[in-house]
């Protein structure tokens, strides 16, 4: 068993860097899913340490479906071998609610798809799976806070729900210095309590 689905989402929880191994996206068993499912359970526990609520629990589902949304849009990068017509069947939608859980174990690998779709874009600005990968990047977007989403189309909802969530959502806004975001009603005022008296020292912009 080659196990390159497993390979490649370890390399890139560990460095940050994709690395293909096959050239073409193999079938992947039960037995390889488990065990991605247990690595990402250890990088949610050691992640979450840091978090502001200690009742998170690790959503299994979620974290392989990003997981395999993230190694298929890795794999289409360099290899496309059944053309544009299979892309949107290669990317199904998450078919369970979007929860407080799922957004943070979801995380865990969503947040690299922002740079892929850089990097698909810097190959083909007309790429049909740049919009595939948007969609999904839309309804996930505090995995895209560093990616320009249409603000009006984000639902904010399973994020304001969870007052530790959207906390941390606007330190990931106040960190990336993304104003069109930190003026959203949903986010504004967790941003403007953070920074208190001293947001014309750490964000003058986001007074003026």
């Amino acid at each position: 068993m080659n196990e390159f689905f497993l390979k490649m989402i370890q390399h890139l929880r560990k460095n940050e860097e994709v690395m293909l191994y096959s050239d073409d996206l193999l079938p992947v068993s039960n037995t390889e899913q488990q065990m991605i499912v247990a690595f990402l359970a250890d990088e949610f526990k050691m992640e979450s340490v840091t978090y502001p609520a200690n009742t998170i629990h690790f959503d299994p589902k979620a974290a392989l479906w990003a997981a395999q949304t993230i190694y298929t849009a890795a794999q289409l990068i360099l290899y496309r071998k059944d053309g544009e017509k299979v892309l949107t069947t290669l990317f199904p939608d998450f078919p369970e609610k979007i929860t407080d859980s799922a957004v943070l174990s979801a995380d865990l690998c969503l947040r690299f798809l922002t740079e892929i779709l850089r990097q698909i874009k810097l190959i083909d600005m007309e790429d049909e799976l740049i919009v595939i990968l948007e969609k999904h990047l839309t309804k996930w977007h505090y995995s895209g806070i560093s990616y320009p989403l249409p603000i009006d189309l984000l639902d904010f909802e399973p994020i304001v729900a969870h007052p530790y969530l959207i906390q941390m959502y606007a330190n990931k806004v106040m960190a990336l210095k993304r104003l069109d975001l930190a003026n959203h009603p949903a986010l504004t005022a967790y941003v403007r309590a953070s920074m208190g008296m001293y947001s014309p020292e750490l964000w003058g912009a986001f007074e003026s």
